[in-house]
C-alpha cells in the first residue's frame, strides 16, 4: 500500500467514526433535552414482530385519517345498517358489505394536502391537556394550536388515509429476551421528542411496567 492510499484510507475510517459518533451524538441529545411523551402501541402481526434483534413496533399514530372503501380482502367488513343479524326482507337484494380501513387514531385531523412522501407533524396530547380532544396532521410545519408534535414522513396514501413512519419503528432486544414483549397484553413507548419533531426511544412499557433489557 503507498504512502498516498494509505493516507486516504485513515481518512475514509476517520470519516466514518465521525459519522457514527454523530448519530449516537444526535440521539442522546434528543434524549437529554427533547421532551417526552408516551406512544400507544397497536398489535403487529406475530410474524413481522422480530426482525433478527429488532422488535417492530406500529402505534396508533401510524395510522392516520378517515376510514375508505377499499378493495375486498384489503381491509375489514362493516355490518349493514340494522347490524349483522338483521335477516332482508323475502326478495330483497342486499350489497355485499363494505371494506373500509380504520385509522388507529380517532383524535386527529388531516389539514391540506398529503401526498406520499411527505414529512407531516403531527400533534400529540400536552402535559396540559385534558381530556381528548381533536390534534391535527399537516406538512410545512406543526399547527399553532399544537404544543407538543412528532415529525414522520407518509409511506402510503390511500384515500384520506395514510400510513407515517417516525423512525421508531424498530428496538433493539437481545436474542431471547424478546418474549415478554411478544405476550403482552399492552405496550407503550416513552419517546424523547426534540424541537423539530425528532423522537427517539427511550424505554418500553410492557403491561404497566418498564421494560428492562
Amino acid at each position: 500500500m503507498t504512502p498516498k492510499v494509505k493516507r486516504l484510507f485513515i481518512v475514509v475510517i476517520a470519516l466514518q467514526v465521525v459519522f457514527l459518533l454523530g448519530i449516537v451524538g444526535y440521539r442522546e441529545t434528543i434524549l437529554t433535552l427533547g421532551r417526552t411523551a408516551v406512544l400507544q402501541t397497536v398489535p403487529v402481526d406475530p410474524r413481522d414482530l422480530f426482525r433478527g434483534e429488532f422488535v417492530v413496533l406500529r402505534y396508533e399514530i401510524t395510522t392516520l385519517g378517515t376510514a375508505e372503501n377499499v378493495p375486498p380482502g384489503e381491509g375489514r367488513p362493516v355490518p349493514p345498517e340494522g347490524g349483522e343479524n338483521d335477516t332482508p326482507a323475502d326478495g330483497e337484494i342486499r350489497p355485499p358489505p363494505r371494506i373500509e380501513i380504520v385509522p388507529t387514531s380517532k383524535t386527529h385531523l388531516l389539514l391540506g394536502e398529503i401526498n406520499e412522501g411527505d414529512t407531516v407533524y403531527v400533534g400529540l396530547p400536552g402535559d396540559d391537556d385534558d381530556g381528548i380532544k381533536m390534534l391535527f396532521v399537516q406538512t410545512g410545519g406543526p399547527s399553532p394550536e399544537t404544543d407538543l408534535f412528532i415529525k414522520g414522513r407518509v409511506t402510503q396514501k390511500r384515500g384520506n388515509t395514510i400510513t407515517v413512519e417516525y423512525g421508531i419503528e424498530q428496538y433493539f432486544v437481545p436474542e431471547g429476551e424478546g418474549l415478554a414483549i411478544e405476550r403482552a397484553d399492552d405496550v407503550k413507548v416513552r419517546v424523547s421528542i426534540n424541537r423539530s419533531g425528532t423522537a427517539a426511544i427511550k424505554e418500553l412499557i410492557v403491561d404497566g411496567e418498564v421494560w428492562v433489557r
